[in-house]
């Protein structure tokens, strides 16, 4: 696959996964709040102290760590800017999504919490990328520790 390809797909999954995210903030509470009881019901067999609110704010860490994923790939691929830029993005993605869709969606409030939780997520899924790349390319090039 070409690089320009790469590119193009790299970007379409990053923008579904964004649309994913603001589509969820964009349901009202009772909608958002049957979804979390579904989902709390069906997970309670397996961890039975799971709670309603450890749930949502493990749901916002997971999206965002997987669009911090995203991001990641996306820069390797374009090869541009700084891991910092990625980060910004990823925050910048979750400021919209709090202060501008869920401040603004019938029930729902936008929260800083939830802010600095979205970009932890993506800043642990960018941390283990560059820990998992960096280790690559020390096996690729020895370790430059010698042998006694």
């Amino acid at each position: 696959m070409s690089v320009r390809w790469k590119r193009l797909l790299g970007l379409a999954v990053t923008g579904l996964w964004v649309w994913f995210i603001f589509a969820r903030s964009a349901r009202t509470a009772e909608e958002s709040s049957a979804e979390s009881a579904m989902i709390l019901e069906l997970l309670r067999k397996l961890i039975p102290f799971l709670t309603d609110t450890v749930l949502r704010k493990l749901a916002h860490f997971t999206e965002y760590f997987i669009l911090g994923g995203l991001l990641y790939m996306d820069w390797r691929i374009w090869n541009r800017g700084s891991v910092l830029a990625v980060l910004s993005l990823a925050a910048g993605i979750a400021c919209v999504d709090e202060l501008i869709i869920q401040a603004n969606t019938a029930g729902r409030s936008g929260e800083l919490w939830d802010i600095l939780l979205d970009t932890a997520g993506a800043a642990a899924a960018v941390g283990i990328l560059l820990l998992l790349r960096r280790r690559k390319e020390r096996r690729a090039h020895g370790d430059g520790r010698k042998e006694i």
